[in-house]
């Protein structure tokens, strides 16, 4: 399964002597994921944040996952489960033929 994960900054400031630490242990911790195929693509936002196309074979694993991320506890948290696009078109294709398009 695909899911699009977005991150905004929340509520809980990073204290500046924690931030260096953070922010490489969040670099590291991306990179991982990009080697190991978890995430397809990552990009950061220009004004923090970011995103990314995460693999994951359950919704539980997905939380997993952003609970294992060094930046968790300062972010708020969005995920999209995503559907292949050329088999959501052909979908809807069948869906307004059935209707009589």
């Amino acid at each position: 399964m695909k899911f699009l994960v977005s991150a905004r900054p929340g509520t809980i400031p990073i204290k500046v002597k924690y931030g260096v630490h953070v922010f490489q242990a969040a670099k590291e911790w991306a990179n991982a994921r990009l080697a190991d195929g978890t995430f397809d693509c990552h990009y950061v936002y220009s004004d923090l944040g970011g995103i990314s196309i995460t693999n994951a074979d359950s919704h539980e694993a997905i939380q997993d996952l952003i609970l294992d991320c060094p930046l968790y506890p300062y972010f708020d948290w969005e995920v999209t489960a995503l559907c292949d696009a050329n088999h959501s078109y052909d979908k809807n294709v069948s869906y307004f033929k059935k209707l009589g398009g």
